[in-house]
């Protein structure tokens, strides 16, 4: 690499001093009006449309390439199939676990009323009639974060589907309008970077469909070996769910659980302790060596920072935290180790 080439691809001093001073001072502005978070959630739920935009435009273009189709019916194609597919799996899974939790609501209902029975016979536990008081309150305090969070997901949901939609339509557009906001000078370069950023996010996403699929296998083949009811279809909600580092996993657990428990006690208690071993698995070893293999992301960092992000931000922190390392690393190597330091080998996020 020409030393010449690099220094007119370097970054004025004065103008990244500029950049990182206004965005801390951005950030700081946030904090004290109290809407940080809330700001950081909206950008990352916006990243995650922008990821399920490349995960479409992958897709669209290989059917493309291999069929007579053109990108644009190719896309609708793939967009039809996987709104299918979601309206299925959501119907078929919701109508038995509806089914399953209104058996087992009536079960702990007796189950609740024989225990209330049995402490009227010790005095010295509070009076049963206030415990029942603060357990419906407790239930009612859940019941309303858990309307909350499920109006947000719906939310969620609905803007990555679009944001990706619209990305996957027309990326050449929207790459252009990032490329125009860069000095001409630096154009070109910014332009490499975002193709690199593309490429390193679509190899991201391969992995993480990887993991997915052997997790949804893996459960649905446990919870049949178990004697579990609906062993694919709880598969394939774990795969989903797998999505979610680490958080994922458990929520995958609950109807599992749900379920097992109508077949016995202690088949839920198996269930709970499958689920345990398999999100030991998938978190800290099929992960971390999966998203090493396709994109060379250190499994310490990627921990680190999704602890990070669920702590700061929640749920839609942890599942970005990921995506984001990838891409920061592939800003940080191009822009300030190779232009700015000027290291031929600044390192790659390259498929092995």
């Amino acid at each position: 690499m020409n030393p010449r080439h690099d220094a007119d691809h370097a970054p004025s001093p004065i103008r990244v001093h500029l950049l990182a001073w206004g965005a801390l001072a951005l950030a700081l502005i946030l904090a004290v009006v109290g809407v940080l978070v809330p700001v950081v959630s909206v950008v990352l739920l916006i990243f995650a449309g922008v990821l399920f935009g490349i995960f479409l435009n992958g897709l669209s273009a290989w059917l493309s390439r291999h069929t007579p189709l053109r990108y644009s019916w190719a896309l609708f194609l793939w967009v039809t199939v996987i709104v299918a597919f979601a309206a299925a799996g959501c119907y078929f899974m919701g109508s038995h676990v509806a089914q399953r939790a209104v058996s087992l609501a009536g079960e702990l209902r007796s189950a609740w009323q024989d225990l209330m029975t049995r402490m009227e016979q010790y005095e010295w536990l509070p009076p049963p009639s206030r415990l029942e008081t603060m357990f419906r309150d407790a239930i009612a305090s859940q019941v309303s974060q858990t309307v909350q969070y499920t109006l947000w997901a719906v939310t969620g949901v609905v803007v990555i589907f679009f944001v990706g939609l619209y990305v996957a339509y027309d990326p050449e557009l929207y790459q252009s309008g990032l490329v125009k906001l860069v000095p001409q000078s630096r154009r070109e370069r910014a332009a490499e970077v975002l193709q690199k950023l593309r490429a390193t996010l679509g190899r991201w996403i391969i992995g993480r469909l990887l993991s997915m699929c052997i997790i949804g296998v893996a459960t649905a083949i446990g919870l049949a070996l178990m004697g579990v009811p609906l062993p694919i279809t709880l598969g394939v909600l774990a795969a989903i769910l797998t999505f979610i580092p680490n958080l994922g996993p458990v929520l995958a657990a609950v109807p599992q659980a749900l379920l097992a428990f109508q077949v016995s006690s202690s088949m839920a208690v198996y269930v709970i302790i499958f689920n345990i071993v398999l999100q030991g698995v998938e978190s800290y070893i099929l992960t971390p060596i999966i998203q090493r293999y396709e994109v060379t992301l250190p499994p310490a960092l990627t921990i680190t920072v999704q602890l990070i992000f669920g702590v700061a931000i929640g749920v839609i922190g942890v599942m970005m935290a990921a995506p984001l390392t990838a891409a920061a690393m592939v800003v940080v190597q191009m822009l300030y180790i190779r232009d700015r330091l000027h290291d031929p080998s600044p390192g790659e996020l390259a498929t092995r």
